[in-house]
């Protein structure tokens, strides 16, 4: 009986460590777009950022994906406009879970250019290992992610800013993947 669960518990480890052939060689589009607004009394600060990046899936079912971001800043305090504009980068895998479900986790990352009314240069590091996708048609996939951490470095005017952050339940997500041949 206990050889037999061993094999069984074997098998599953090795089936999730399996690739389905049906998304190598696709295309893929992934962008973000965030906005925060903060209003009151004594602060009124906004910023709003985009990133797009565009890869293909390998026949091991990663990618690589390389595209840039953009982000502009406007606070009303201190007046310090800004746009921040550079490269990223995102590594991804998809482990097949069941039938069409991904286990889908990508670790990635941008360098930009700080410029406006204060100069410098910005690192962003990001990872989450819990990200689960499922293709709804053959072009579109919906994702869902639970946790997150990122490393944000910030060097401008003379001013360093690290921001370590990671979460488990507070930096859940769904977005849509596009995928193409």
């Amino acid at each position: 009986m206990k050889k037999h669960n061993i094999l069984a518990s074997l098998f599953f480890l090795l089936s999730l460590t399996t690739f389905g052939q049906d998304l190598a060689g696709r295309k893929i589009i992934n962008g973000s777009l965030s906005a925060n607004i903060i209003s009151s009394s004594s602060l009124t600060a906004t910023s709003i950022g985009s990133s797009l990046l565009y890869g293909k899936i390998k026949s091991d079912n990663t990618y690589w994906a390389y595209g840039g971001s953009f982000y502009v800043v406007s606070n009303k305090i201190d007046n310090p406009n800004v746009v921040m504009v550079g490269p990223a980068i995102e590594r991804g895998k998809f482990v097949k879970i069941i039938d069409k479900l991904y286990l889908a986790p990508y670790i990635g990352g941008s360098a930009q250019g700080v410029f406006g009314d204060t100069q410098g240069f910005s690192i962003n590091i990001y990872a989450s290992p819990l990200r689960f996708m499922y293709p709804i048609t053959n072009h579109f996939m919906i994702s869902a992610g639970f946790g997150s951490a990122s490393l944000l470095f910030n060097r401008v005017e003379g001013a360093t800013i690290i921001n370590l952050n990671g979460s488990l339940t507070n930096n859940t997500n769904f977005g849509v993947f596009y995928t193409f041949k």
